[in-house]
């Protein structure tokens, strides 16, 4: 994969990579989202990056960051949850779980590879949190270093944001 960073930790304090993906939001419909429009809305944004939708880590990880929207979005962050899945299986999963993040889909794994988090020998990205600021850059990041284990809750990143 053409791209692909090293170690995640070379973006921290530089400008995040941009991308474009269709993301299925909360109600089931989706659009295509672009990393640059929430830091030209003067928004935080969490890039959320887990491996499948269905899959038993996900299924407790995506849904941490869903229970507490309401609390980043007052903090003026918004959640972005990536994965290779399609706009189909996050459809399904997002009304299953009643999910109120947007799930976005890097089918070719382009963008988890732009964040250094792309595994593609096993198919999926690996589980990872960056915090990008307002004026594009990251600004915090932590990578699991087993993608099927989960050490980060969505309340850890959430005091990550100033205020």
């Amino acid at each position: 994969m053409a791209g692909v960073i090293v170690s995640p930790q070379a973006l921290l304090n530089q400008t995040a990579p941009d991308f474009t993906l269709n993301a299925v939001q909360p109600g089931g419909t989706w659009q295509p989202v672009t990393l640059s429009s929430y830091a030209a809305a003067g928004r935080w944004t969490v890039l959320v990056f887990y491996p499948l939708d269905f899959s038993p880590g996900c299924t407790a990880h995506v849904p941490d960051y869903s229970r507490h929207a309401a609390e980043f979005d007052a903090a003026g962050a918004d959640v972005l949850c990536i994965s290779r899945d399609s706009v189909y299986t996050h459809r399904a999963w997002t009304r299953e779980l009643r999910l109120q993040v947007p799930l976005l889909a890097d089918m070719n794994l382009a963008v988890a590879a732009q964040y250094g988090v792309a595994l593609p020998e096993k198919g999926y990205a690996g589980r990872a949190a960056f915090v990008v600021a307002p004026d594009g850059r990251v600004r915090w990041l932590h990578v699991e270093e087993d993608p099927t284990g989960l050490t980060l809750s969505a309340r850890e990143v959430l005091a990550q944001l100033p205020g």
